[in-house]
Order: C-alpha cells, then structure tokens, then sequence
C-alpha cells in the first residue's frame, strides 16, 4: 500500500468515526433553577422560592414532601422527616418554559448553609402516584 493510498484511508476512517461521534448525543438534561429570595433566614422567617423550568418537559413535583431542607457540614445531609400520613401523589406541575413560586415558613433547623432539594417527576400526570425521577436543588442559604 502507497503512503498515499494509507492517508487516503486513514482519513476516511477518522472522518467515519467523527461523522459517528457527532451522530450519537447524551440524553438530554431536565434544566430547572430553583432560587431563593435572599441568602440569609431567621427560624420563623419567610423564605420565597422561584422554579423555572427551561426543559421541554413538564415537571411534577409530590403532595407529600414537594421539598426538603438540606444542611451542609463536609456534605449535604438531608433532615429525618416523618413518613407521609397520605397518598404521595403528583400535587403540582410546570410547564415548559413556564416559572412558578412559592413561599414556605423556615422551621426550627440548625443553624448553617442550607439548600433546598426539589424531588420531581419528568412528565407525569396530575393525580398518579409519585415517583421521583430527578431531584433538583436550590441556591445555598444561611439559617441564623
């Protein structure tokens, strides 16, 4: 084989497996920003939460726990909640594109940097059961 008939194959073959690479993509990711009114809370205090969704798809979150509170030492470690006394169904959904928000009371936590965890479901219906199939977070907030 010349060196030239070599390059000539060489080169289809790399342009081959460029053509392929390009042709195959990851999944695409559920993007949602879920942000706080401020950077800093008292117990007792309002914290107001404003979730975009800028995905395609609808999200769904749960009636019985549509967030948690997590707290930062060397990780994240959520809190021990109670089981839910009812039926953990979709409660609340958000368009593509669409923003929503909501208000909840801090209750008495320790003290540090926290964050919200938003369990959702991706396209799910009003009414089914919940199953969590992605969980998005929240900016980081410091409870005094």
């Amino acid at each position: 084989m010349k060196k030239k008939d070599f390059l000539l194959v060489g080169g289809g073959i790399i342009l081959l497996v460029v053509i392929i690479l390009i042709g195959i993509k990851a999944p695409p990711k559920t993007q949602v920003n879920i942000i706080t009114d401020k950077k800093v809370y008292q117990i007792g205090s309002p914290l107001k939460v404003k979730i975009k969704n800028n995905d395609n798809k609808k999200i769904c979150f749960s009636s019985c726990y549509p967030y948690y509170f997590e707290k930062k030492n060397e990780e994240w470690k959520g809190y021990q909640y109670e089981n839910c006394s009812g039926s953990n169904l979709v409660e609340r959904c958000i368009e593509p594109k669409e923003v929503r928000a909501f208000e909840l009371v801090i209750p008495q936590l320790d003290k540090g940097i926290h964050r919200l965890a938003i369990p959702a479901c991706i396209d799910c219906g009003l009414k089914e059961k919940f199953k969590e199939d992605k969980k998005f977070y929240s900016n980081d907030f410091i409870i005094k």
